[in-house]
């Protein structure tokens, strides 16, 4: 009888704690809407809304990204971007692992919320009703997929391109971070039946750097 009210009580605990999590998660997914409505061109509160969007539906697992993987999308790179562009000052070897890190985590996150919009069309009524969307949010998915499927290939491009310029021990600290941004192995492609020939290629060697 005893081993029948704890089993209750710890039941009682994790529903309580997911709860937390979904309001939690609501109110970031309202907040990151707001800012970016007030400038749909600005991508820094995009990427943003998308996680939470994406923390909102992993609720359960305290979500999609780990806190480690917000504070990466919450990086103003903006500077990197300018000092990339015009090369004054040349951007440090550590700047380029916190920027290449952030562009990475956006890029995964904008490829598993299309994935996400794509299965809503494909069962509507099935996945709001699991998922209960506040209606702004719902009515925002098709150009929020629109974007996403925009900027995908454009991420892609430039991690392909700057992903080869890290150097020596910086390979390794960009292996190492890389995982944490993620609550799940979505880099292990024996992991998640995701199709990893869309992910940047020199991601995947850099697995091997040492």
């Amino acid at each position: 009888m005893t081993d029948i009210v704890e089993t209750t009580d710890l039941d009682r605990e994790l529903i309580e704690k997911a709860d937390e999590y979904k309001e939690r998660f609501m109110s970031d997914m309202v907040k990151y809407r707001v800012i970016y409505m007030e400038n749909e061109t600005n991508d820094y509160p995009f990427f943003l809304y998308l996680a939470s969007i994406m923390n909102f539906v992993e609720y359960h697992n305290k979500g999609c990204l780990t806190e480690w993987g917000m504070k990466s999308l919450e990086l103003d790179v903006s500077p990197f971007i300018r000092q990339i562009q015009t090369g004054e000052p040349k951007l440090s070897q550590k700047d380029l692992v916190k920027f290449l890190l952030n562009l990475l985590n956006s890029y995964a996150t904008t490829f598993l919320v299309k994935g996400l919009f794509e299965f809503s069309k494909e069962e509507p009524k099935k996945f709001f009703e699991l998922n209960e969307f506040p209606t702004l949010v719902k009515e925002d998915f098709e150009k929020l997929n629109e974007k996403a499927e925009d900027l995908i290939p454009k991420l892609k491009n430039v991690l392909d391109t700057y992903t080869p310029m890290l150097e020596g021990k910086y390979k390794r600290v960009f292996l190492e971070e890389k995982t944490k941004g993620f609550y799940k192995p979505i880099f292990d492609p024996n992991a998640l039946k995701i199709r990893t020939n869309r992910f940047p290629t020199d991601l995947e060697n850099a697995r091997e750097c040492r």
